[in-house]
C-alpha cells in the first residue's frame, strides 16, 4: 500500500514537469545555486560560537552558584547541632556540589569544542567550495 502511494507521488511530481529537489523545507531553485548564492547551502559559525559563549557563561555561573550554596550552608551547623536533619542537609549539600561541579566541568569542556566546530566547518566549506568550483558544468547555452 505504501509503495503504491509513493509511486503516485512520483508520477504526480513528474507530470507537473518539476523534478527539483527540496532540502530542509526550502524550495528548490532552478539551476541549483552554489554555496553563498541565494538559495545555495551555506554554513554559519554564529550558532556554534553563540553556543560556545553560552557554555562559558554557564560554567562561570555554575561555579558562582556552588559558592553561594556553600555560603548558605556555612552557618547552619551551629544552630542545628544534634538534629538528625543536619546530617541530611550535609548529604544534600554534598550531592549538589558534585552536580554543580559536573555541570561546570562539562561546560568548560564544551566551550573550546564548540568554537573548534565553527572553525572546522568553515574550513570544510572553503575546501569543498574550491573543489566544486573546479568541476566544469556546462551552461544551458553550451548544451548538454
Amino acid at each position: 500500500m505504501a509503495w503504491d502511494e509513493w509511486e503516485q507521488l512520483k508520477e504526480s511530481r513528474g507530470a507537473s514537469g518539476s523534478t527539483a529537489v527540496q532540502l530542509d523545507g526550502r524550495p528548490a531553485e532552478a539551476g541549483g545555486g552554489a554555496a553563498g548564492e541565494a538559495g545555495g547551502l551555506r554554513h554559519s559559525a554564529k550558532p556554534w560560537t553563540r553556543a560556545a559563549v553560552t557554555a562559558g557563561h554557564l560554567g562561570t555561573d555554575t561555579g558562582k552558584a556552588k559558592g553561594d550554596l556553600s555560603k548558605g550552608h556555612a552557618g547552619m551547623t551551629a544552630g542545628l547541632t544534634g538534629l538528625a536533619s543536619l546530617a541530611e542537609l550535609r548529604t544534600v549539600l554534598d550531592s549538589w556540589e558534585k552536580r554543580l561541579d559536573s555541570v561546570r566541568d562539562e561546560c568548560r569542556s564544551l566551550e573550546p569544542k564548540l568554537r573548534q566546530v565553527a572553525a572546522d566547518l568553515g574550513g570544510v566549506d572553503t575546501a569543498t567550495g574550491a573543489k566544486a568550483d573546479a568541476v566544469h558544468t556546462p551552461k544551458k547555452s553550451e548544451g548538454r
